[in-house]
């Protein structure tokens, strides 16, 4: 009796493990994928980031390659500190057409954890010689263990989305426009 009991507990451990596994590697689509694989290669956005001292940053991504299976996006940033030779950094990124459920990254920041919506709206935003339609929030969010607070402007018609965002944290207050978005279709 005690050895079937055993071995019944033993199935059903068993059972629930590969249950376990199977709705745990769960696959949907990757929504950055969705929207990359929208357009050819050369599309790209451009976002510019101004820092305290006079430090900016340029972050440029561009989409270098589309099949049904992933896209490959170059990401590239270059940093000027006064006083320093720029740097320079290159980075390739695979985004996969179906992700693990778990991976989706929120969008909107009412989704996003440790992010307090305090305000909304919508605007028309021009930047980089373009206006766009833009939704914004002001948020208040954690980020290691030290209060910051933000306001962003997203755009749909924007690869990523992002359009502006202005952040305030003890001091360290940054802007990131973006420049150019140029759409290869």
């Amino acid at each position: 009796m005690i050895g079937r009991m055993f071995k019944c507990c033993v199935a059903a451990v068993a059972v629930f493990a590969v249950c376990s596994t199977v709705l745990a590697q769960e696959k949907v689509d990757n929504p950055r994928y969705l929207e990359w694989s929208k357009y050819k290669p050369g599309t790209l956005i451009k976002m510019e980031m101004s820092m305290p001292q006079n430090m900016k940053s340029t972050m440029t991504t561009t989409l270098k390659e589309v099949t049904p299976e992933k896209v490959v996006l170059e990401m590239k940033t270059s940093m000027a500190i006064p006083g320093m030779a720029p740097q320079e950094n290159v980075l390739s990124v695979i985004e996969p057409a179906k992700i693990e459920k778990a991976k989706v990254k929120p969008v909107s920041p009412e989704q996003m954890p440790n992010c307090k919506v305090i305000n909304k709206g919508t605007e028309d935003l021009k930047v980089g010689g373009k206006t766009y339609k833009c939704n914004w929030y002001e948020v208040e969010m954690q980020q290691q263990g030290m209060k910051m607070t933000s306001k962003m402007w997203t755009c749909d018609d924007v690869l990523d989305h992002l359009v502006k965002n202005v952040s305030k944290m003890s001091g360290m207050d940054t802007t990131m426009t973006l420049v150019e978005f140029k759409a290869v279709k």
